[in-house]
């Protein structure tokens, strides 16, 4: 019954591809028309990055960073440090540099004006009690006052190291540094915009002996956002460099053409509907369509070349592009829809950028049907056909063939390959346990270590407590909750139980507040530096302190409105994997306590970008757990049911279970951490194996077929197909390897290598191991076959 539906099935795609043959030129016309559509499109393309796209939006962590980063502040935080050479801030100079850039930070595009932040802001300042004991305020700097006497100064450097809120966090424990802070709004960043105009206050601030350094997510984008001429420029030598392999290898103008001609057809067509979905084209991912436009030229130079070997025999133009598609159209379209496929699966990852990037690439890969496996050959039979018949490249292989057959064509030599493969299997899996899920490094892996950014970041965090914040929220189920002054109490002993981490190098919360002006109160005396007993002389404080400044929301930083919920600050140098594990479990520990000790007191973390790429890496656990393993169980149940049998499908997914063992053995090696940028690398990657083993496989079975030989048949296959492959795989590598010597970007170099890497470890696999399990175990898929009625391949 199976074996009579898949009769039919296969029967009736050979009258659909009679259908074809017969109307080329409609067919080229619908093609042609499509891609036109597609082309209206792309004008409406945009290249962006959209912050929350990066972001796992069902993650509890991140619903709370949604809703309090309007109060509390983001992740996209902009941190600059003014740093003097020689003495202190406190000086005239550095003062009125630290006031220019903070008025410079504040008129960015984009810039949260509620949430700036810096000793000579308006929001900084010192409280006291007035002649008539009342309590005022005044800014910490003046402005309108060009200069201080030493006196003035130092009374200055002695009120700053009263305040805990400022001493530490926005005045370095030197003196030497201050930080200007400042959020930017997260609705529609216009990231290069708010880059330039920080890079032109930057350039206006520059003084001698003084240093100026920037940090934050939005300098990180802005930077990653410079390189997108040198991207352009990538893509022209990457094109150039694909065309100059084809006119190596194939030196016959179709063989040329029509590659490159795959390549435009697939990006108009992967492109548009990028376009016409409204998905963004995210700058970090570019190696990936790259990798998908090489993808349509591999299959390209497998027609072309099956094209070429067909009129060599025939002599007929139609008969040779009929005779290459015949061929090919079942492993052809079998890897293209693997491929499409094992990309669409990013769809289950957690956060959209994955949503966006498994459609668009999906889709992109799927088209690669038409733009070039059907295109291709219904080319070749509209175009005069070549006078030229002889087959060229003989000689590699002829060489081919006698490799394959003292190794791999012997029985021997077949077990010692998979002997080998074994062995090395065993000894990648040690290196795999060294890979980390999130950062393996302090600053930003998309850049060199000796960036301006990464730079700035090391700077930064070694005169300050750090640059990445981790925001704790505590919540009442009452409003007002938040004065009760177990609650307060609560969140100082969470706080020091924070603060047992001995890389953390500070802590911001509202206890502080209320204890320094509840000091204020008492004439400055510090024994009273402490929390009062009773919910309303906490709020009394409190209001003392807003009532104090004439700037609205002077406690906003600390409590919302409605007094139910209060943000706790915490400063960490870096964001590394093994950090913010520590810090997670470490705060998981605490909540736990706190909660239990104090009823209606709720603690949630999730603020800051300490909090969101925890959030990112906890997802990016599961996502890696679940995408990875779908794209090859789904590899597996496509070619076995395209075959028929559970012995193909482990056959195809053998050879990407090794490339991808060997490629997190090489990311443990290398210290490459497993981030939301290279878990889709790696997905693409891994799908990419199947292409040369398909072919080989199909290859191999139809040399069978004819010769019924199973070593004879493995040795052609190497010398006909396995030099298209390795050149397909030399085509693919050429479409990532000029990112290695030209990119800037750290991370899409580093993207390159590893993409490099996976891809030559796939095509050596499927030479070696597909042929050489054929030979030792003669699967009855590759040896039990006939051809039926319309020529088709099909199991006895």
């Amino acid at each position: 019954m199976v074996s009579q539906i898949r009769h039919s099935i296969t029967h009736r795609l050979h009258q659909g591809e009679e259908w074809i043959f017969r109307n080329p030129k409609i067919v080229l016309s619908l093609v042609l028309a499509v891609t036109l559509l597609f082309g209206i499109a792309l004008p409406k393309l945009r290249v962006f990055t959209d912050f929350s796209d990066l972001l796992p939006q069902n993650h509890g962590y991140i619903k709370v960073y949604n809703r309090l980063k309007e109060n509390f502040g983001g992740a996209n935080m902009l941190v600059m440090s003014i740093e003097v050479e020689q003495g202190t801030i406190f000086n005239d100079d550095t003062l009125k540099l630290i006031h220019e850039a903070t008025q410079g930070i504040d008129n960015l595009p984009g810039v949260n004006h509620n949430l700036v932040t810096s000793l000579t802001h308006r929001t900084a300042r010192k409280v006291f009690l007035d002649d008539q004991g009342g309590f005022a305020s005044e800014s910490y700097y003046d402005p309108l006052k060009p200069t201080r006497t030493v006196a003035e100064l130092e009374q200055l450097k002695k009120d700053v190291i009263a305040n805990p809120t400022i001493y530490g966090l926005l005045v370095s424990p030197d003196m030497k540094a201050a930080l200007i802070k400042a959020q930017l709004n997260e609705g529609d960043i216009d990231y290069p915009a708010t880059f330039a105009a920080l890079q032109e206050v930057r350039k206006a601030l520059a003084k001698p002996g003084h240093q100026i350094y920037v940090t934050g997510n939005p300098v990180l984008t802005g930077w990653v956002y410079t390189y997108l001429n040198q991207i352009v420029e990538i893509m022209a030598y990457t094109l150039a460099l694909l065309a100059t392999l084809l006119i190596v290898y194939f030196r016959r103008f179709y063989g040329i053409a029509l590659p490159l001609l795959g390549i435009a057809l697939s990006s108009i067509w992967g492109l548009g509907f990028m376009a016409a979905m409204g998905i963004n084209l995210e700058p970090l991912s570019l190696p990936i369509p790259f990798l998908i436009a090489a993808r349509a030229t591999s299959h390209g130079v497998q027609l072309v070349v099956r094209y070429y070997e067909e009129l060599a025999i025939v002599h007929d133009g139609k008969k040779a592009a009929r005779n290459a598609l015949d061929a090919l159209f079942r492993p052809g379209s079998l890897a293209i829809i693997v491929d499409a496929v094992g990309i669409a699966v990013l769809v289950l990852g957690a956060a959209p950028f994955n949503h966006k990037l498994g459609l668009a690439a999906g889709f992109w890969g799927f088209s690669v049907i038409f733009t070039v496996h059907f295109m291709v050959p219904l080319a070749l039979t509209v175009l005069p056909a070549p006078k030229e018949h002889a087959n060229g490249n003989e000689g590699v292989r002829n060489f081919l063939a006698k490799a394959m057959a003292l190794t791999g064509g012997t029985d021997g030599g077949a077990r010692s390959i998979l002997i080998l493969t074994l062995i090395g299997a065993i000894g990648g899996a040690y290196l795999v346990g060294k890979v980390q899920l999130g950062e393996s490094e302090p600053g930003s892996p998309l850049l060199h270590r000796d960036h301006d950014y990464n730079i700035s970041t090391k700077a930064i965090n070694t005169r300050f407590p750090g640059s990445e914040e981790l925001h704790v929220v505590a919540r009442t189920d009452d409003k007002g909750g938040i004065k009760r002054p177990e609650v307060m109490a609560a969140i100082e002993r969470f706080q020091a139980h924070m603060l047992s981490d001995p890389q953390l190098g500070g802590t911001k919360a509202l206890p502080g507040v209320v204890r320094v002006v509840n000091k204020l109160t008492h004439n400055d005396d510090p024994r009273w530096m402490q929390l009062p007993d009773a919910a309303d002389e906490i709020g009394g404080l409190m209001f003392a302190y807003m009532a104090s400044s004439p700037i609205p929301g002077a406690l906003k930083e600390f409590i919302t409105p409605d007094e139910n919920e209060a943000d706790m600050v915490f400063y960490y140098k870096d964001h590394q994997a093994d950090t913010i594990n520590r810090i997670v479990a470490l705060a998981e520990e605490g909540i736990k306590q706190i909660e239990k000790e104090v009823p209606g007191l709720h603690v949630e973390l999730g603020g800051g970008i300490i909090g969101v790429t925890a959030a990112g890496n906890q997802a990016l656990h599961t996502d890696h757990m679940i995408i990875i393993p779908a794209v090859m169980i789904l590899a597996f149940v496509i070619v076995m049911v395209y075959y028929s049998s559970l012995h193909a499908g482990w056959l195809m997914i053998l050879p990407m279970l090794f490339s991808t063992l060997m490629t997190y053995a090489y990311m443990g090696a290398l210290n490459i951490g497993i981030n939301v940028n290279t878990v889709p690398v790696i997905a693409v990657g891994v799908g990419v194996g199947i292409d040369y083993a398909v072919y080989f496989m199909d290859r191999i079975r139809e040399e069978f077929a004819a010769l019924r030989d199973i070593k004879q048949a493995v040795i052609n296959a190497v010398a006909t197909t396995g030099y298209a492959v390795s050149f397909t795989a030399v085509t693919l590598i050429a479409g990532v390897v000029m990112w290695i010597f030209m990119s800037d970007l750290r991370f899409q170099s580093d993207a390159a290598v590893l993409l490099s890497f996976m891809l030559i470890v796939n095509a050596i696999a499927a030479v070696l191991i597909v042929p050489s399990w054929c030979v030792v175990f003669k699967p009855q898929f590759v040896t039990a076959i006939h051809y039926d009625e319309d020529g088709v391949l099909e199991n006895d």
